[in-house]
C-alpha cells in the first residue's frame, strides 16, 4: 500500500512538530493544506507549526479543540472534512493524547478517511488497517526544516567549501596539535596572542611563547595560511578575520571541511556552519549543525583549554560549556536531536563523565583526526 497522497492533512498539534512537517514534506505526496486541531495548551506550538508549514509553501488552518471527548473529536474532524470541500483528506495519527488518537482512528474508519502514523523513533511510516503496513521513512527535513520545527529562523550560515589552499594546512595543524608532545602549550600561546591582539588597533603583539619546534611549526602553518606574520619577536595579524581564525576559527573551518566532504559522500543529508538563529527575538550562535534521517546534530567546537584552573577563579567554565551544549540540542531539534563537543585539547576524566551523564558525545585529541568516521558511528547510534 503506498502512502495516501491527499490534498489535505488533519493533525493534532503536539509539542513534537517534526512528524507533521515530515508528512507535509514527503516528495510528491505533501498536502496543499494542513488542518491543525489545537487544544488551549498547544496554541504556542500551533503558531510555530504555522510558520514552518508556510515556509514549506503549505496552507494552514487552525481548529480550536476545547472538548476532548469522543463526540468533541468527531465534531472537529467533521468540520475539517467539510472544509476540504470534497477533496482528499488524510489523518495524521501521530499527535494528540492516546484517547484523542483512538477517537480519531474510529472516526477515520467510519468515514473511510486514510490514516498514517509517522514513527520517527523507528524511521518508518505506519499505515494502519486490517493489516498494518510499514514504509521506510525518507530523509526529507534539512537543517533549516528541523530548526523551524523548534521555532528557530536561520539568519545566517555558511555552506561554502573551504578554499583548497587551506585544506592541507588545516589537516597539518590538527595533526600537529593532536599528536605532538606539549602541543597544548603551543595552542594556548596562539590563542593568547590572538586574544591580546584583539585589544590593539595595530594587532601587533610580542611573542611571549616559550620557544619550541612545535611553536615554530604552528606559526609557520598560520603564516602559510596568510593569517599572521612574525619577525624579531613580534606577531602581527593582518586583519580581524585572520586574528579570529588563529583564535579558534581554524578549527571550525576544519569541521566545516569535514561536513562538506561527508555530504558529498552522501553520509549526511545536510549541514551548515557558523549558524546564526533566532527565536522570539533571542539570538543564538552555533558552530556547526548537520542532519541525518530527519534528526538534528549540533556540534560545539573548542580550541581553548576547558580544564578548571583554581587560580583563574573560573570554576564553572566546564559546566557552562557542557550545559550549553545539552540545552541547545533539546531546544533546537526536539527529542531526537543530539549534541557533540569537539575539543582539540583532551578532556579530563571528570569532564568526560559529566558530558556522558548529559548525553553529549565527545570527540577530542587524536580522535579528531578521523572526525568523519567518528561522526558516522555517533549517528548510527542515534
Amino acid at each position: 500500500m503506498p502512502f495516501p497522497s491527499c490534498r489535505h492533512h488533519a493533525v493534532f498539534v503536539s509539542e513534537q512538530l517534526v512528524p507533521t512537517l515530515l508528512a507535509a514534506a514527503l516528495p510528491g505526496q505533501g498536502p496543499a493544506c494542513v488542518h491543525a486541531i489545537v487544544t488551549p495548551k498547544m496554541r504556542g506550538y500551533a503558531a510555530t507549526l504555522k510558520d514552518a508549514l508556510t515556509a514549506q509553501g503549505r496552507q494552514f488552518r487552525e481548529y480550536p479543540l476545547t472538548d476532548s471527548s469522543q463526540q468533541g473529536i468527531y465534531d472537529v474532524l467533521d468540520a475539517v472534512r467539510q472544509a476540504c470541500d470534497g477533496q482528499s483528506l488524510g489523518l495524521n495519527l501521530t499527535g494528540g493524547t492516546k484517547l484523542m488518537t483512538l477517537a480519531a482512528a474510529e472516526w477515520a474508519y467510519a468515514c473511510e478517511v486514510p490514516t498514517f502514523y509517522m514513527d520517527t523513533g523507528e524511521d518508518v511510516i505506519v499505515l494502519p488497517g486490517r493489516t498494518w503496513e510499514y514504509l521506510p521513512m525518507p530523509s526529507v527535513l534539512d537543517v533549516n526544516g528541523l530548526l523551524a520545527a523548534g521555532g528557530y529562523t536561520v539568519r545566517d550560515c555558511s555552506r561554502d567549501a573551504v578554499p583548497g589552499e587551506r585544506r592541507d594546512i588545516l589537516q597539518a595543524m590538527l595533526r600537529l596539535l593532536c599528536t605532538a608532545p606539549r602541543a597544548a602549550q603551543a595552542l594556548q600561546s596562539l590563542n593568547a596572542a590572538a586574544a591580546q591582539a584583539g585589544k590593539r588597533r595595530d594587532m601587533l603583539v610580542e611573542d611571549a611563547a616559550t620557544p619550541s619546534p612545535i611553536w615554530q611549526e604552528l606559526l609557520d602553518l598560520c603564516r602559510q595560511a596568510d593569517m599572521l606574520q612574525y619577525d624579531k619577536g613580534y606577531i602581527h595579524f593582518p586583519s580581524e578575520d585572520a586574528r579570529r581564525w588563529c583564535n579558534g576559527l581554524w578549527f571550525e573551518e576544519f569541521v566545516r571541511m569535514t561536513l562538506y566532504r561527508m555530504q558529498a559522500d552522501k553520509r549526511i543529508s545536510d549541514w551548515a556552519a557558523a549558524v546564526s538563529v533566532s527565536r522570539h527575538g533571542v539570538k543564538n550562535e552555533l558552530d556547526a549543525l548537520f542532519s541525518v534521517r530527519n534528526r538534528l546534530f549540533v556540534i560545539e567546537c573548542k580550541t581553548a583549554a576547558m580544564t578548571i584552573e583554581p587560580q583563574s577563579g573560573d570554576h564553572n567554565k566546564v559546566t557552562s560549556i557542557l550545559y550549553k551544549a545539552d540545552s541547545l540540542h533539546d531546544r533546537l531539534g526536539g527529542i531526537y536531536a543530539r549534541s557533540a563537543l569537539c575539543s582539540v585539547l583532551p578532556l579530563e576524566r571528570k569532564e568526560r563523565e559529566r558530558a556522558q551523564a548529559l548525553g553529549i558525545h565527545v570527540v577530542c585529541g587524536g580522535d579528531l583526526l578521523k572526525l568523519d568516521e567518528n561522526l558516522v558511528r555517533w549517528v548510527s547510534l542515534a
